[in-house]
């Protein structure tokens, strides 16, 4: 048999962070399985399923900071059910981690930092050959003596890697069979709060890296012609370079390459900064198949842009919006309502934005700390930096803004944060709709949209009511009283969870008279589930899952509680 590894991560989809791994290996005969990790119900399962394979190496993705104590937890088990495998762990926390890891973790061999097909590939030869693994470029590899870091390994260039490794049936949505994919690497901005920038920017090489539209375009025939894909989601954290003419050109040139390649009828699914939103481009894309764009909104607050350093104004937000609202371009957004510079002011002017782009799907949260960001580092260097390397906490520097954030996070934990709470459920019927538009017209109308629009619109006012009327609260200096600041909370915590019950059971009849215009209309039968359709659509809850990974404390006041804002 051929040596075998085993490849560890989330898998909800078609992980490309380890298909790219196990097509990079295999350039050398080393044979790997993917062992989904998606929940920490499941580590009992994926030890089970690393012993029977019993693989010389495993590797085991962590690109979130929120779950990483379960795989730390994972590796620890691992070695004490009898594995004798190398141990490596990879991704943007353990790129940053690497020394508390290698401390508090002794199960774990070797930490591949930055991005790991190369690293990978050499890793395996050496232990293959009985080599000695240390010093090796990319990675801080266990020694005798203690670890050893082999310094930073020059980013490959993107159209010398393989395709990620397609195994298995693509995903299908609605019947439509759907394919991950990434057309660069990295990003031109530097957000201060940003893990990518953060990883990209501590890498050997360029911090934004870009695919060729050849390459591309043939990795999309190959999925179209090959397996029969038809929606394609690209996971560039942004798809466009700040140069209108350069992105017109650039994906003027991928129209060409596709319809040259007989690959027509698809559907696209972009994220995008809102300054890089111009009508002849989105009308571009839409001729191309553009579904739905996830807009990089973040902040429309002063204060916001400028602690998050967006490099962009509140006009940018509001024109970018209005374009694609023109051109009937779906989109979602996400603001970050909160962050350490937070005020009321700042505050009450993204509840107006919201609210003015309330037949827009979109999600509100707090800005949370990653490991090596600008924004850890400036939060450190104040003292204002709480917790450990494995969840990192901060208080917002106006007491009222950290209690108006405390009531917040409480009163819409399960619709906000839940991967199936109702402002994922709105995403995802709103993209299902804009699916059954594409691929099955017959059953779409005006009206019927317009139903929908409108479900959107009252789960945004009702979320923005609710807010107004804590801010108003903490304005009125309530914050400062423990026994009110309770009793609000829990009174609207209610409210909420009264209005989410008739959310949801609205969303489950819209989805079955979705279903039923496909079937009737489109004479289309497919099988369906309510909640595992919308991941497409909702996957960006992954920006700010981190939010709910964090101990919410039952304290609802910062201390001291006489502390008054300067």
């Amino acid at each position: 048999m051929p040596p075998t590894i085993a490849l560890i991560g989330s898998e909800y989809e078609e992980n490309l962070s380890l298909r790219y791994l196990a097509s990079s290996v295999a350039l050398d005969g080393v044979e790997s399985v993917l062992v989904p990790f998606n929940e920490a119900g499941r580590l009992a399962n994926v030890v089970s399923e690393v012993m029977r394979v019993d693989p010389f190496l495993v590797g085991i993705s962590v690109p979130f900071q929120s779950r990483a104590p379960e795989c730390l937890a994972l590796a620890a088990t691992l070695r004490r059910a009898g594995s004798q495998a190398h141990l490596t762990l990879g991704g943007h926390f353990a790129t940053f981690e690497y020394d508390n890891i290698l401390r508090h973790c002794p199960a774990v061999d070797s930490v591949v930092r930055h991005e790991g097909e190369s690293t990978l590939r050499e890793l395996c030869g050496r232990l293959l050959r009985g080599e000695v693994l240390a010093p090796l470029s990319g990675a801080i590899v266990r020694g005798p003596d203690g670890p050893v870091d082999g310094g930073k390994r020059r980013l490959t260039a993107l159209d010398d890697l393989p395709f990620p490794d397609r195994r298995g049936t693509p995903r299908e949505v609605m019947g439509i069979r759907v394919a991950p994919l990434v057309g660069s690497r990295g990003c031109y901005a530097d957000c201060s709060f940003c893990c990518i920038y953060a990883y990209a920017e501590n890498a050997d090489g360029a911090r934004y890296r870009r695919r060729s539209v050849e390459s591309i375009a043939d990795e999309m025939a190959r999925e179209y012609h090959g397996r029969g894909t038809r929606l394609f989601v690209f996971h560039d954290d942004n798809f466009f370079v700040p140069s209108a003419d350069q992105n017109l050109r650039r994906y003027s040139r991928l129209k060409e390459l596709l319809d040259a390649a007989g690959v027509a009828d698809i559907g696209l699914v972009i994220k995008c900064r809102p300054n890089d939103v111009t009508p002849d481009l989105f009308a571009l894309l839409k001729s191309m198949g553009l579904m739905r764009a996830y807009v990089g909104i973040e902040t429309n607050s002063d204060e916001g842009i400028v602690s998050l350093n967006r490099r962009i104004t509140a006009e940018d937000n509001r024109r970018a919006l209005s374009i694609l609202r023109a051109l009937e371009v779906h989109l979602t957004f996400n603001v970050l309502i909160f962050d350490p510079e937070a005020t009321l002011e700042g505050i009450e002017r993204n509840i107006e934005f919201i609210e003015a782009f309330s037949d827009i799907p979109s999600n509100f949260c707090r800005a949370e700390v990653y490991a090596g960001t600008p924004l850890k580092e400036m939060l450190e260097r104040d003292g204002r930096l709480q917790g450990n390397y494995l969840a990192w906490n901060y208080s917002m520097r106006d007491p009222r803004v950290e209690v108006l954030f405390r009531m917040a996070v409480t009163v819409f934990a399960a619709r906000n944060f839940r991967h199936d709470g109702v402002a994922n459920l709105n995403m995802g019927i709103r993209g299902d709709n804009e699916l059954m538009r594409r691929f099955y017209p017959a059953g779409w109308d005006r009206a019927w949209n317009d139903r929908l629009v409108d479900y959107s619109r009252r789960i945004t006012s009702d979320s923005m009511a609710v807010l107004g009327e804590m801010l108003a609260f903490a304005r009125a200096d309530g914050s400062r009283d423990a026994a009110r600041v309770k009793g609000l909370t829990a009174s609207l915590a209610r409210r909420v969870a009264r209005a989410d019950l008739a959310f949801v059971n609205e969303c489950r009849a819209l989805r079955r008279e979705l279903e039923g215009r496909i079937r009737q209309r489109a004479g289309i039968h497919f099988d369906s589930a309510f909640v595992d359709e919308m991941a497409p659509w909702a996957a960006e809850t992954g920006r700010f899952g981190s939010s709910v990974g964090l101990e919410v404390s039952t304290e609802l006041l910062p201390a001291p509680l006489s502390l008054r804002p300067e």
